[in-house]
């Protein structure tokens, strides 16, 4: 990987950091998701659901993301068909990314005891677009900015990105 790579990956790294651990829990906190809950219970939520799934999502997509960039930085391609035939296995990658992290949600929501009725089901339908949000930007925007050598076009709109800054 050159220098300007291992840069982008860091800036990109940096900007999902900032979207899963700093904005979404700000906005758990304002009106922008309206939530019915006390203040007290989405402490308690986001101490016991929130917290565990954001940590366990982030890890899956450092996870990941390293398999991506050492298979980029191993591959040898001479023609970008077989370049770009590698595009299922991108896919494959962010897929089991957001499966695992949503499967990851619902067993820390039910042995955290928030599936059992008698607390508010509401973080059920605002949490897993967030997980979605968390692989794009956690694996997805790391990999179209700062994937080396052959596969650098294969993730979705890298080539655009990397337009952007150059690379």
């Amino acid at each position: 990987m050159k220098l300007k790579d291992f840069f982008a990956l860091a800036v990109a790294f940096f900007v999902a950091t900032l979207f899963a651990l700093v904005l979404q829990p700000f906005l758990f906190y304002q009106p922008v998701i309206p939530f019915s809950m006390t203040t007290n219970d989405l402490e308690d939520w986001l101490g016991a659901v929130f917290w565990p799934t954001t940590f366990i999502v982030y890890g899956l997509g450092i996870f990941f993301l390293f398999i991506w960039i050492l298979k980029a930085a191993k591959s040898k391609f001479t023609n970008a068909k077989r370049a770009l035939s590698n595009q299922g296995l991108w896919w494959l990658l962010l897929i089991i990314n957001v499966i695992l992290g949503l499967i990851a949600f619902f067993a820390v929501s039910f042995f955290s005891g928030w599936l059992d009725g008698e607390k508010s089901i509401e973080p059920l339908f605002w949490v897993p677009p967030f997980i979605i949000l968390d692989a794009i930007f956690i694996y997805w925007l790391p990999t179209a900015i700062a994937t080396p050598r052959s596969l650098r076009y294969v993730p979705p709109l890298s080539m655009t990105l990397r337009k952007l800054y150059g690379g």
